[in-house]
């Protein structure tokens, strides 16, 4: 079933609310995509029930006091994004053109930490403690896209007119514009010429329309629709890690994490004459002809929060290891700063404007999530590892950073989120063989199924594979590739205003591939 994120209620809510408190910005900011190191990674991050990793501190706390010994890690990787996007100028018509892909690479650290190991001497009970420092990547949001196409129907700036009007332009021209209740972008296309007020009509009219003797409103000619879409950032988890040893068959352990999230994200929504000579339009009095109008929005946000979560590994039996974990309800405040901007050109002259700079800064708490893990290892030459991890979104709140006695401004979209947010189900399956006693070889799969109230059931697919390499002495090296593909997306760009013509639609289809390299040391 069609997931569509219609962009243009979201930039509605954006210029008119404050920010982009949207229910899916609220799940992109609560989810977890683990990166880790490289091993982690190469076995689908299946180690709830395996730990011994930098990369499993993460998903189980318990996981640093397996390995017996201190360890430290550094991580650079790469992310690569491919985005293919195709534009149809009838929504709802599944008739798309070519399909227009674009690539957007990313260099960073995912990982990296120190875990210190304690023999604390003891025969029975606690026999070792670790405490250690990690950081872990447990989200990205990079992708890139720019598609576009004929339209012979509507139009952005029609749209906009169409929904302006019973505004007095008075407002829109006065001073206080951007803080009279008005959609920011109703005021910028009016002050940019992008819509104008008809006074004889009292209502206003996009520059790619024009009124036809029936007094009915359409396009004066075929435009040139084109849509470019930035998003940029990453999300990583900072964690206080502890965990202890008892008899060598039952592991324990508490994180206190605080995750940070930087987020940036550019719009762009342009339209141009297929031939100008088609959009005359007078002005003071002249004749003059429409070219092409422009509107962007851009957003930057930063946040971080606090969480707490506890895990452990049992060994019941020789071979078999059990994992379990829980994580509370993370506290996020986010702090954004938005605003649009936007230009018109005509033959003879050219309008340009931007809003002012929007700010604001408010809290969501995230949902509770657990994982479980069982494992298997053959005499120490292999093993293999199955996860899952389970997350209600329905439980997600945004809410003011101070306390409001009034009404509560999230108050409808919190009920949206209950109502309509779903459930995610991770789960993950990883493998490792060691071939000799230097060099491993790993292999995992990852199945993400997100499931909505209103029907909608995304599923991602990852592969994962790698190589390790262990010397004798204190040094490793891990390396590891993981593909992914993402669920196909669609939106509309603009809201229909038109009886029987459908505003356009775009379909995207996103793949990754992530590649790692661990280099750490064992003392």
């Amino acid at each position: 079933m069609k997931k569509y994120l219609t962009i243009a209620l979201s930039m509605c809510l954006v210029a008119f609310t404050a920010g982009a408190q949207t229910m899916y910005e609220a799940i992109s900011y609560s989810d977890y995509n683990y990166v880790g190191t490289a091993r982690s990674m190469a076995m689908g991050n299946a180690l709830a029930a395996v730990g011994g990793d930098l990369g499993s501190v993460g998903i189980n706390p318990a996981g640093s006091a397996v390995a017996g010994y201190s360890q430290i890690t550094i991580t650079p990787g790469l992310s690569i994004s491919t985005m293919g996007a195709a534009y149809s100028a009838i929504g709802g018509s599944d008739v798309f053109g070519d399909v227009t892909k674009q690539r957007n690479t990313r260099f960073g650290f995912p990982n990296g930490g120190i875990v210190v190991n304690f023999d604390t001497g003891r025969k029975y009970g606690i026999r070792n403690m670790a405490f250690g420092v990690v950081i872990n990547g447990t989200n990205t949001y990079n992708e890139t896209f720019s598609t576009g196409g004929t339209q012979h129907d509507t139009s952005f700036m029609g749209e906009s007119a169409y929904y302006t009007n019973g505004v007095n332009p008075d407002v829109l021209d006065g001073s206080s514009a951007y803080n009279s209740g008005v959609k920011w972008t109703d005021v910028l296309n009016y002050r940019t010429g992008l819509i104008a007020y008809e006074d004889q009509y009292n209502d206003y009219i996009g520059s790619t329309e024009k009124r036809f003797p029936d007094e009915t409103i359409g396009l004066c000619g075929p435009i040139y629709q084109e849509y470019y879409r930035q998003r940029k950032g990453a999300k990583q988890d900072i964690i206080m890690n502890a965990a202890f040893n008892v008899n060598d068959n039952f592991y324990f352990g508490f994180n206190l994490g605080m995750p940070s999230i930087k987020y940036s994200e550019s719009l762009n929504q342009h339209e141009s004459a297929v031939n100008f000579n088609d959009f005359e339009i007078e002005m003071d009095g002249n004749k003059t002809f429409w070219k092409e109008g422009r509107q962007r929005f851009t957003l930057n946000a930063n946040g971080s929060g606090i969480y707490a979560k506890a895990g452990f590994i049992w060994l019941p039996t020789k071979g078999l290891r059990i994992g379990a974990a829980i994580q509370s309800p993370t506290l996020i405040t986010m702090n954004e700063e938005w605003m649009w901007d936007a230009d018109c050109v005509f033959t003879h002259d050219s309008f340009s404007g931007e809003t002012p700079e929007g700010r604001y800064s408010y809290n969501i708490t995230t949902p509770f999530s657990y994982s479980l893990g069982a494992a298997y290892t053959f005499a120490n030459r292999g093993l293999i590892s199955v996860d899952w991890e389970r997350m209600d979104f329905k439980s997600m709140r945004f809410s003011e950073l101070e306390s409001n006695w009034g009404s509560d401004p999230f108050e409808e979209d919190n009920r949206y989120i209950k109502n309509n947010a779903g459930v995610t189900n991770h789960l993950r399956i990883g493998a490792e063989l060691l071939l000799t006693d230097a060099l491993s070889l790993r292999a995992g799969y990852n199945f993400k199924n997100y499931r909505e109230s209103s029907g909608v059931n995304d599923a991602t697919h990852a592969l994962s594979c790698g190589l390790g390499y262990s010397s004798p002495r204190s040094f490793f090296c891990d390396f590891s590739l993981r593909y992914t593909r993402h669920p196909d997306t669609w939106f509309y760009p603009y809201e229909n205003y038109i009886d029987n013509a459908p505003s356009p639609e775009v379909a995207l289809r996103k793949r990754t591939v992530d590649a790692l390299v661990t280099f750490g040391w064992r003392f």
